[in-house]
């Protein structure tokens, strides 16, 4: 496994984890059944691709990595805050939106970065965003 594939696939093990957490202190916030419902399937997703990667890790004797302690607190303050101030459905719809948004601009340019890295690892990252474009298109009848 070559750098370039190890750094990739760390980033997108980085971002799955993100979105999985982020999603996972939300969905008690939320009250419409329909879009709580939606958050957990891509939540779910987010699993599902962090597995992948952490298989292609291993295959290639990688450690997966773990958010550090100060990424799950800023997480935790974001969200915290956020909802604070406003805990409604459609501050929730935006706030993922957001990161969202922030996953499909790192992956690209990470995709762009990490040129030398495998197919797998780059098909995985096309995957990613693919499914971070399908979420906020879900996400518009809540914003």
């Amino acid at each position: 496994m070559n750098d370039d594939t190890k750094k990739l696939l760390k980033e997108c093990d980085s971002g799955t984890k993100m979105a999985a957490e982020t999603i996972s202190r939300l969905l008690p916030s939320i009250r419409n059944r329909e879009f709580k419902e939606s958050l957990e399937k891509y939540r779910n997703a987010h699993i599902s691709f962090g597995n992948r990667i952490h298989s292609l890790l291993n295959k290639g004797n990688e450690p997966a990595g773990d958010l550090t302690p100060v990424e799950k607190l800023s997480a935790r303050l974001m969200i915290g805050l956020r909802l604070i101030l406003d805990d409604s459905d459609k501050k929730i719809a935006s706030m993922v939106a957001d990161g969202c948004s922030t996953g499909i601009k790192s992956l690209r340019s990470y995709l762009n970065q990490y040129t030398s890295a495998d197919k797998a690892s780059r098909d995985i990252a096309e995957n990613i965003i693919r499914l971070e474009e399908s979420l906020w298109e879900d996400l518009k009848p809540y914003l």
